[in-house]
């Protein structure tokens, strides 16, 4: 039986099971090289198709992530509730940089213009009710197929959604579980639950406008930076900053006493607009926003807005330990399971597994919007329809390519190149020497994190690896840390748990006498988001560690994503080339071959 999951809007994916295994999963952005593409993914659910085999016409069920009425209701709602405050929804602002935003039918017919906040809200809810209508002919469409069909659409609650994507792939046979967001289809934000099984139980929700990832992905925007898809720079940011608005932003969310929180609205606007923009209160009490405008050496980012995103990111992991505390008083269970957005928070997941008392910890790699789409699919196929649950082959989910086809690539660049007989060896040498490589092996993981499939991979112990990563290769801003995947059985050496992290979804500090070993993974802060290899999970990339811990006594390397500033991690063998062509990445391990720059000398003339 096969069963096809799709998401959209932000962060489109598609994936297919078939009788409880993940065939494929993989997001839309991998394929258009459109970075947080949120068109209809035609292209994920093509790559889908062609990974098992299969038509269309052999598909069982589609699963999409977000169900039809539920969120019209929860409008009106709101609307009514903070009424006539959401008279400001009729001004139609473009959060991201005030004007007007993109109209009605513009929005029901393509989603809204380019930037974040640049929708019509009323039109957005209609597009979302237009497209659960369509859903069927879209996915025909997408895949040109006139032929028949079989196939019986399901509309998911989005919430259900990400909890299917935790906590059926995990290893768990029950589990609490934790999912956090900006929004769902019914208004959810938070799902606390718990799974038993194939069953998964609702013990509380709590909606919109009282929402942990509207919070975060606010003051994003107010700190200069763009909601939704700079989360991550922000909680990178935060070690920077000092505690001086710490005990003001405690006013920002309120904890009760019974495990919940809300917000206090009056520091925001979202509940009136719809948009990603804080108050006129919170204006007057901390300043303006910062501009969105790239932060460099020659336009540093003024201490203020560090501060600002030190006191966001604390109040954040406070809530974080609250909702977890009382979702294991309820449940008694040792486990915890997480999903939604606010989940790629790593230091706040690390918090909470050594600060609660939750004994074990699984994190979905794709825990944003794109995991929904498997989600759904797990949510129907395991959840109503009894199929087993796969609690291996969860992360590289993506394409692979032959050894034929990426000598191809390397060919029609004009590369000069050569087959070594140990890539894993060969390529550990030359990180040793102080090479940065672009390391394209395998399927393609799925998520924002680069997991040894897709990764460029440097030396912990250079100072400079972080510095020249970051300025010649990735283009980004300097403040950004980079990522160790360390040896499984290594790992409590060096960091201060060790915890298997396989997804890089936990923050642990460094040991302190070992941060001067590895001073490039180490972050301001003295922590490390940590991605722990094992020899089962990815025997190649485990090995090419274990090869540079023979020659340098470190069993770790530096890994961040193999992209571009602003582009999503590459896909093929011909966006890995084009990548190591235009970047100062020194060689490039394609499969089994090797391509290395000719560095030149400086003789001091």
């Amino acid at each position: 039986m096969y069963v096809l999951g799709i998401s959209r809007v932000h962060d489109s994916a598609a994936a297919l099971i078939k009788d409880g295994e993940i065939i494929a999963f993989s997001e839309e952005e991998r394929f258009t090289r459109v970075k947080h593409d949120g068109g209809f993914p035609a292209k994920a659910i093509e790559y889908c198709l062609r990974e098992a085999g299969i038509t269309l016409a052999d598909v069982d069920h589609v699963a999409y992530y977000w169900q039809r009425w539920r969120e019209g209701i929860h409008a009106a709602k709101v609307f009514a509730r903070y009424f006539p405050g959401t008279l400001d929804v009729f001004r139609n602002e473009n959060g991201d940089g005030g004007g007007k935003a993109a109209g009605l039918v513009e929005t029901i017919k393509s989603g809204g213009g380019k930037g974040v906040d640049d929708y019509h809200v009323g039109g957005a809810v209609m597009a979302h009710l237009k497209r659960s209508f369509s859903l069927a002919d879209d996915v025909r469409a997408a895949v040109g197929h006139t032929g028949p069909t079989k196939f019986k659409t399901h509309l998911v609650d989005h919430h259900r959604a990400h909890a299917a994507s935790a906590f059926y792939i995990s290893p768990f046979d029950s589990s609490a579980v934790l999912t956090m967001d900006g929004i769902g289809s019914d208004g959810t934000s938070t799902l606390l639950a718990m799974g038993e099984g194939s069953k998964l139980t609702d013990l509380r929700r709590i909606k919109f406008p009282h929402s942990l990832g509207a919070m975060y992905a606010i003051i994003t925007g107010y700190v200069g930076f763009y909601p939704t898809r700079d989360e991550g720079k922000v909680m990178g940011l935060a070690p920077l900053g000092n505690d001086t608005y710490v005990e003001a932003f405690k006013d920002l969310v309120h904890l009760d006493p019974d495990g919940g929180f809300e917000l206090n609205l009056s520091w925001f606007r979202h509940h009136r607009t719809g948009k990603h923009v804080v108050s006129q209160k919170f204006i007057d009490t901390f300043g303006p926003a910062r501009p969105k405008t790239r932060v460099t050496a020659e336009n540093p980012i003024d201490q203020h807005y560090m501060d600002i995103a030190y006191a966001l990111q604390v109040t954040l992991e406070e809530a974080g330990l609250h909702l977890a505390r009382w979702l294991h008083r309820q449940t008694g269970s040792k486990s915890l399971c997480v999903a939604g957005g606010v989940a790629l928070n790593s230091v706040m997941n690390g918090r909470i597994l050594l600060e609660t008392p939750f004994e074990e910890f699984f994190a979905q790699p794709a825990a944003a919007d794109d995991g929904a789409s498997l989600g759904s699919a797990l949510a129907v196929g395991v959840g109503d329809l009894g199929l087993p649950r796969p609690t291996t082959g969860y992360t590289y989910t993506g394409p692979g390519y032959t050894d034929a086809e990426m000598e191809q690539a390397l060919k029609d660049a004009g590369l000069d190149y050569r087959r070594v007989d140990d890539i894993a060896a060969h390529t550990a040498a030359k990180i040793a020497d102080g090479l940065i490589v672009g390391w394209v092996q395998g399927r393609m993981e799925c998520g924002p994190r680069a997991l040894g499939n897709r990764s460029l991979v440097a030396d912990p112990r250079d100072p400079e690896s972080k510095t020249r990563m970051n300025e010649k290769v990735k283009h980004r801003e300097a403040f950004r840390p980079f990522a160790p995947s360390c040896l499984a059985e290594r790992a409590g050496e060096y960091f201060a748990s060790g915890y298997p992290s396989p997804v890089m979804l936990l923050v642990f500090d460094v040991l302190e006498h070992q941060r001067a070993v590895v001073p490039a993974i180490t972050h301001v802060d003295g922590t490390a988001r940590v991605q722990t290899v094992t020899e089962q999970e990815n025997p190649l990339y485990y090995r090419m560690i274990s090869e540079f811990e023979k020659i340098t006594g470190v069993p770790m390397v530096v890994n961040t994503s193999f992209n571009d500033n602003e582009e999503p991690i590459v896909c093929t063998p011909q966006d890995a080339v084009a990548c190591y062509l235009k970047t100062d990445v020194d060689a490039l391990a394609l499969g089994p071959f090797w391509v290395e720059k000719t560095k030149i000398e400086d003789d001091g003339a």
